[in-house]
Parts: C-alpha cells; sequence; structure tokens
C-alpha cells in the first residue's frame, strides 16, 4: 500500500497544511479502507484536532481535484473516499 506524504501535497500544487496532513494521515492509516468525510472528522475528534467538518469536506475535495483520492458513491450510502493508489481493486 503507498502512502502519501507532504511532498505528494506539494506535488499537486496544495500547500501543507496541518488540516490536509492530518487528513492524509487518517487516510493511510488504512482502516478502513474506504472512509466518509464525517468518519475522518470523528477521527480528528477523537485526536482533539480542531479540524471543522466543513474543512474535513473542502480537503476531501481539494484531494480528490487532485488526484490524490477517489470518492465512491456506493448504493444507498455517502460518498466514501481512499487514497488513490494507483492499483485497480474490487468493491462487493
Amino acid at each position: 500500500m503507498k502512502h502519501l506524504e507532504t511532498s505528494d501535497l506539494r506535488k499537486a500544487g496544495l500547500k501543507v497544511t496541518l488540516p490536509r496532513i492530518k487528513i492524509l494521515e487518517i487516510l493511510g492509516a488504512g482502516t478502513p479502507r474506504h472512509m466518509s468525510a464525517e468518519d475522518i472528522y470523528k477521527h480528528l475528534l477523537e485526536s482533539h484536532e480542531d479540524i471543522g467538518l466543513a474543512t474535513v469536506y473542502r480537503v476531501l475535495t481539494q484531494f480528490e481535484a487532485a488526484g490524490l483520492v477517489t470518492r465512491h458513491h456506493f448504493e444507498g450510502t455517502t460518498a466514501v473516499f481512499e487514497l488513490n493508489e494507483g492499483q485497480h481493486h474490487d468493491h462487493i
């Protein structure tokens, strides 16, 4: 599994900020593989990070536009995100 780093943010044209780093770390942890913005926000709260839900959505949208994450819409669920690792895997 590839883990994105701060250099990947710079290569994507994004500034390295605390919210971006923290969200990247959560997505890179790999469990669970797909996470909603709300899941990420809950992890941030549990870690006592002062990053709002609106910021999480904004960062995920920026990551998606930069090709760092992939957004999925599974039937009957909210959007979930995973790191774009450049390899295909099946969704059941």
